[in-house]
């Protein structure tokens, strides 16, 4: 019998089927869309065909399949999945929604990022002391307790936008508020890193770093709405004039998708908030059309490159009990600090309590915003592997729980209504 050589297309496809179709056969047919959203499962398999599991089980199996070096080729379709699932999630929301809401939506806003950030920050100054190891070689106490402030403080844009399109709630105005508190967040989010980067620099000028990058990403979002938006709407009213996507539809949505992105990055705001703001700057006429091309493959194909490769970069010590009170005290900051920071707010502002605890509800999802941060944070050495690893646990925990939790308050409110008929 000839043996077989893994050549490079080889342990590429290999790579691939395992990554899209692995994770997706479970999630479906194994039942456990009913339990967790697919991202979760995702996640959940690249921890497991990673150092934590596969790598200790089988580790010339691992090292053949896995390594970091053989997942180098991969890592160009894990930031294209980024790119175009954060470009869709801001089609999917139309910046018409949150005119004239005003003081409401900012307040809630910007109380669902504080609230958090703040509760992790003084968990992370006390974990500082206690667990000294979570932190990075290059971290003091107090940029070790402002870094996972802003870790407890996340909310990933894109899964959230998974999470709601699979809970059927990108239509509703909850999901859509949810939305834009997190697009709100994650603004807030790179403003936060760019500081914190800045201060593991050993740098001096934080916060006029921060306020650069304020003003220069405050100017790009007016030059998308004032100039950009009307552009676009008549470049695609050209290419596209009746509704129908084509071939050049196609590369000019690309194009604006890539520039916004790349301009973004520059700026200091990541790429992925230019993907975003892309997509709420296309003609809503169009967004059906757009949606019907791309989003199917972008989620089905190339999303599983990135949340799989995610888990494929932990390295969990089961044995080692400071990661796991790490685990569960950033779950719990998260859960309380989110859910009170959004749904309290959102109460005092007009809504009923069962919508505020839905959006309290939605607003811990973490999944890839997380992941990034901590990627991020884990580079410039203010988190250790084993804090890195314990908050990737975290986001996968919290982020499971965001569908149960919306259901559940769902649940009540079909059971509030119920009563209030049978009391009338």
């Amino acid at each position: 019998m000839p043996t077989v050589t893994l050549t490079p297309a080889l342990l590429f496809l290999a790579q691939a089927l395992l990554l899209i179709a692995g994770p997706f056969l479970v999630w479906r047919l194994a039942g456990a869309r009913h339990v967790a959203p697919m991202v979760v499962i995702q996640i959940l398999a690249g921890i497991a065909l990673g150092p934590s599991l596969l790598g200790r089980l089988a580790p010339d199996l691992w090292a053949t399949l896995f390594a970091p070096a053989a997942l180098a080729p991969l890592s160009g379709l894990a930031l294209l999945a980024v790119l175009f699932f954060a470009f869709l999630t801001g089609l999917h929301l139309d910046p018409a929604e949150f005119r004239g809401r005003g003081r409401a939506f900012a307040a809630v806003a910007l109380s669902s990022m504080a609230v958090p950030t703040l509760v992790g920050l003084g968990l992370g100054w006390w974990l500082a002391g206690a667990y000294p190891g979570m932190a990075g070689p290059r971290a003091t106490p107090g940029l070790f307790a402002a870094g996972f402030g802003i870790c407890v403080g996340v909310t990933a844009l894109p899964v959230l936008g998974a999470i709601l399109r699979e809970m059927g709630l990108l239509g509703d105005r909850i999901g859509r508020l949810a939305l834009g508190y997190a697009a709100v967040n994650d603004a807030l989010l790179w403003l936060l890193i760019t500081g914190v980067l800045a201060w593991a620099a050993g740098g001096s000028g934080g916060v006029e770093a921060i306020a650069g990058v304020a003003v220069l990403g405050f100017a790009y979002v007016g030059v998308t709405e004032l100039v950009a938006r009307p552009v676009l709407a008549r470049l695609m009213a050209r290419v596209a004039p009746g509704g129908e996507i084509g071939d050049m539809a196609v590369v000019v949505t690309c194009a604006a998708l890539l520039a916004s992105a790349a301009i973004t990055e520059m700026i200091g705001l990541h790429y992925i908030l230019g993907a975003f703001v892309a997509g709420t700057a296309m003609p809503r006429r169009l967004a059906a059309a757009i949606l019907a091309r791309l989003e199917h493959f972008s989620t089905l194909i190339l999303l599983p490159f990135f949340f799989t490769l995610t888990g494929l970069k932990v390295d969990l010590d089961l044995g080692d009990s400071s990661q796991w009170a790490v685990f569960g005290l950033a779950s719990a900051a998260t859960l309380v600090g989110k859910m009170a920071g959004t749904a309290i707010p959102a109460r005092l502002t007009g809504e009923r309590w069962v919508d505020a605890l839905r959006l309290g509800a939605l607003m811990p999802c973490k999944g890839l915003m997380e992941v990034i941060v901590l990627t991020i944070l884990l580079e410039a050495g203010v988190l250790s592997n084993a804090c890195f690893s314990a908050m990737v646990l975290m986001a996968v925990a919290v982020t499971a729980l965001t569908q149960p939790m919306t259901r559940l308050a769902e649940r009540w409110a079909a059971l509030a209504v119920h009563d209030q008929k049978i009391a009338l």
